[in-house]
């Protein structure tokens, strides 16, 4: 099913995604006005952070639209406009993101922008979209999609030791309690008890994340059909993992330590200018949408690089 939104400038339609759990996801897609480009550019998916919901990403998207990018926007599983509800009994972690959502929701937007399903495609990703990105990536379906790259604004390990100060005994603490009460209840709370401003996120999920922030390894996830951590040691398309300098949800070190995760990416860590923080990039996109122009035009000259070596 797709709706479509009349606009200025790029048009916005939404398909929506069946679940395995037979939940409902939207993806946003925003085609670029001169069909030539759709079709010669790699499509943008975009995946959001914890607690975000996908139209929240608009601006980005239509930006990167604007300047001759297919575009989507995914939607993480019980936040935004997803049906999903966790439950003591629905339940759901990052396996579950990377081997279902991630490809499903690629697939889909492929559909609707009337792209092949291995057309090139780049990640750009958000917070905790980045951590299960990194999984997607070791995963064969991002071989089969063709996903080339992956940028990560924001996108690092929660690990407590990654911050220092207080920022570091918040961290620790604040996750195992979220991991902790999540398992009880069967999801993170929402509504007026949610002060964080999270809500509806699976008690699987946040175990997990809770695990990476006092470990910072992501062995044993739920139902895991392989071993990521030797997974993404293995993962080899390039990553660049960036940050604005006043974003205190992800350090320098949060973004290093969970580039070593995935070591034969060679993943960069970078810091842009301006001090959009931690979520502010995606309704003032220009740093980071000419970023990723730039970074697909890198992966693009990589790859015809290695082409003319032979390799």
């Amino acid at each position: 099913m797709t709706d479509r939104e009349d606009t200025t400038g790029p048009v916005m339609t939404v398909t929506r995604v069946t679940l395995p759990d037979a939940s409902v996801t939207p993806v946003q897609c925003f085609a670029p006005e001169d069909d030539a480009t759709r079709t010669s550019r790699p499509l943008v998916m975009i995946w959001p952070g914890l607690g975000v919901g996908g139209r929240y990403y608009r601006p980005i998207a239509r930006y990167l639209a604007e300047r001759g990018m297919p575009v989507a926007i995914g939607e993480l599983r019980g936040q935004g406009a997803s049906t999903a509800v966790a439950s003591r009994r629905h339940r759901w972690g990052y396996h579950h993101l990377a081997s279902e959502d991630y490809p499903m929701e690629i697939r889909a937007a492929k559909a609707e922008l009337g792209l092949p399903a291995d057309h090139p495609t780049v990640l750009l990703t958000h917070s905790m979209g980045g951590q299960v990105g990194g999984i997607f990536l070791s995963r064969p379906e991002a071989r089969e999609l063709n996903v080339r790259g992956m940028m990560g604004v924001g996108s690092g390990t929660p690990w407590y030791r990654t911050f220092t100060g207080s920022a570091r005994i918040k961290f620790l603490l604040g996750s195992q309690f979220m991991g902790a009460y999540s398992q009880i209840t069967g999801r993170w709370t929402d509504g007026p008890l949610d002060v964080i401003g999270y809500g509806r996120q699976s008690g699987m999920h946040l175990a997990e994340w809770a695990k990476l922030a006092r470990t910072n390894s992501l062995e044993g996830l739920h139902d895991a059909d392989r071993n990521y951590v030797l997974a993404m040691r293995a993962t080899t398309v390039p990553v660049l993992l960036t940050r604005f300098r006043n974003d205190e949800d992800c350090t320098w070190a949060s973004a290093e330590k969970y580039g070593r995760l995935l070591p034969k990416t060679f993943a960069r860590v970078e810091e842009l200018d301006g001090n959009l923080g931690h979520n502010r990039w995606a309704r003032d996109p220009q740093i980071v949408g000419d970023r990723l122009i730039r970074f697909c035009a890198q992966i693009d000259e990589g790859a015809a690089a290695r082409e003319r070596n032979g390799r």
